[in-house]
């Protein structure tokens, strides 16, 4: 009787095991799935910022400032 015992308790066990490492799977993939979106924003703030710079041109601030306390 004791072996049945055992063996219910050991698939028990890693019946508990299993659906931990599923949990585990799970909130790695949503944080992956996080971190993806967070690059993706900064890339897309990243190209905006340089597209909205790209048609300035950088000759047109030159000697436009004087610094009159040197």
């Amino acid at each position: 009787m004791s072996d049945i015992a055992s063996i219910a308790a050991a698939s028990t066990q890693l019946n508990q095991q299993r659906v931990q490492e599923q949990a585990q799977v799970s909130v790695l993939k949503t944080s992956l799935d996080m971190a993806q979106q967070g690059a993706l924003q900064l890339l897309e703030g990243v190209t905006e910022t340089a597209v909205a710079t790209a048609g300035a041109n950088p000759s047109d601030n030159v000697g436009s400032l004087i610094d009159v306390r040197a």
